[in-house]
């Protein structure tokens, strides 16, 4: 578990990438959308004819893995400030903001104009960042630790001393014939007297 809150955030944010990347990927193959997520955000940058172009990939996936990379540690500083509770909720949440904010007001002109999306991509871009969302939430509760799980409490020197020093009190040991006559013996520990023969009382 990781207790650096950036460190997380970054790991957070590139594997919950990696996740909604392949989700991406595979809806482009089964022909669901006509673009990948790394053309999409080179679309900021480029004109629509370098889209197509290798450059495109690499300047978008730099864009891409840079974006996301702040997401996670934002996301880590949700948890932090509102705790793991409801922690799957948050992500879809939280995925749900970036769709909106992303391809709603800052991707969704550039990106419209220059590679036009019919409603199935728009889905596909959707599907993925709950996805996204899912994979911050997941791998939130797999990395980050917040530092208020219950640690093992650790004995004192004091303790430790004190448990050298004083001695532990003795048990008796009862062997099992003692423990058997113990049982067969009468409760009483006096005998009746033995009236002997020709003895009279004056």
């Amino acid at each position: 578990m990781i207790q650096d809150k950036v460190l997380a955030g970054v790991l957070i944010g590139l594997f919950a990438d990696v996740v909604k990347l392949i989700i991406n990927y595979l809806f482009y193959l089964f022909n669901f959308t006509n673009v990948v997520f790394w053309q999409i955000t080179a679309a900021r940058f480029l004109d629509r004819n370098d889209l197509f172009k290798p450059a495109a990939y690499f300047i978008g996936a730099i864009a891409d893995l840079t974006v996301t990379v702040t997401l996670g540690i934002v996301f880590v500083y949700v948890i932090y400030f509102t705790g793991k509770n409801y922690l799957w909720m948050k992500g879809v949440g939280f995925g749900l903001v970036v769709w909106v904010g992303l391809f709603g007001t800052l991707l969704g002109q550039a990106v419209q104009a220059k590679l036009p999306q019919a409603p199935s991509g728009i889905m596909v871009t959707i599907a993925a960042h709950l996805v996204f969302g899912l994979g911050l939430a997941g791998f939130a509760r797999m990395l980050y630790s917040d530092g208020n799980e219950e640690v093992p409490k650790e004995e004192s020197e004091e303790e430790r001393m004190f448990k050298r020093v004083v001695p532990v009190p003795a048990k008796k040991i009862i062997s099992s014939d003692a423990r058997k006559g113990q049982k067969e013996s009468p409760k009483s520990k006096f005998k009746k007297p033995i009236k002997l023969k020709g003895s009279q009382v004056d």
